[in-house]
């Protein structure tokens, strides 16, 4: 059983929860930058919920499905399809083998994921399959998805072969066919423009100004294009501690330099109505 990919994308990586313990030894963390998507996708099809899954930025992939296979889409509106027709995001799909989902323009957000039952029958270095970028190891071969790539699975797990069996047999003919159950907003929020991003104060917040410490709290913040998966740098007033710097926020590949402020720390499960789960978002999106 195995993904083909036809297109890689913009920058299509496997990634699961993290490599965890590591960063004494100069390993960052790596992992989704969604973790609450790749989460949901993962119960989606009957997986454990740290499986590996596929982490799709803005322009996605066109993958063949070789057999059939039980998959979850979640997180970013990246207007995927199958067979040329759109396809429901946060619910189980049964694919029948040669089967082709691809993605066209983006409608909100900037990362979407893909689970598919059993996962990826990838070997995972330091106890993860997330892909490193910067070192080169984990994931497939280390590195983004590339046109040619073959992406092998095990097969579903029980749970996710009975789903299977019960959505292929509700449309046989079909080339596909998607639940008609999703889980609720609180776990599948869509992006929105001008987001409330959660926060609490971080170890250094009373070393910032007064007036630092107001616009923080009351002033936009937009995402500028200087953002990855190492950081967002924001655009908006200074935060000044001992001089002035422009305000930025460390994701999952950032590695944590001495004497930098931390002004706060960002709560990564945003609760309705706010759902301010900032890797979600992407250049142009206010804080």
């Amino acid at each position: 059983m195995s993904l083909s990919i036809l297109r890689p994308g913009l920058l299509s990586t496997v990634q699961d929860l993290g490599r965890h313990g590591y960063q004494k030894d100069g390993i960052l963390v790596s992992g989704a930058m969604d973790a609450t998507a790749l989460r949901v996708a993962n119960l989606l099809v009957g997986n454990p919920e740290a499986a590996a899954g596929l982490e799709i930025t803005l322009l996605g992939p066109r993958i063949r499905f070789e057999t059939d296979h039980l998959l979850a889409i979640t997180g970013a509106h990246l207007s995927p399809t199958l067979n040329g027709q759109p396809v429901g995001l946060n619910r189980a799909i049964w694919v029948r083998a040669g089967t082709e989902l691809a993605f066209g323009a983006p409608v909100a957000g900037s990362r979407a994921y893909l689970a598919v039952s059993g996962g990826f029958d990838i070997a995972p270095v330091l106890g993860s399959q997330s892909t490193y970028l910067r070192a080169g190891f984990g994931g497939l071969h280390g590195r983004a998805l590339q046109t040619g790539d073959l992406i092998p699975c095990p097969g579903p797990t029980a749970a996710g072969r009975h789903l299977l069996a019960e959505l292929s047999s509700s449309n046989p003919q079909a080339g596909w066919a998607q639940a008609r159950w999703t889980p609720g907003p609180e776990l599948c929020p869509t992006p929105r423009p001008n987001p409330v991003i959660h926060a609490i104060r971080g170890p250094e917040y009373a070393q910032f100004s007064p007036e630092s410490q107001l616009n923080f709290w009351q002033q936009p913040f937009p995402i500028t294009t200087e953002a990855d998966r190492m950081g967002y740098r924001l655009q908006g007033p200074m935060l000044e501690r001992h001089g002035s710097g422009e305000p930025a926020v460390q994701c999952r590949d950032v590695w944590h330099r001495a004497g930098a402020g931390r002004w706060a720390a960002h709560c990564a499960h945003g609760r309705p109505p706010n759902h301010g789960r900032l890797p979600a978002h992407c250049p142009g999106y206010h804080r």
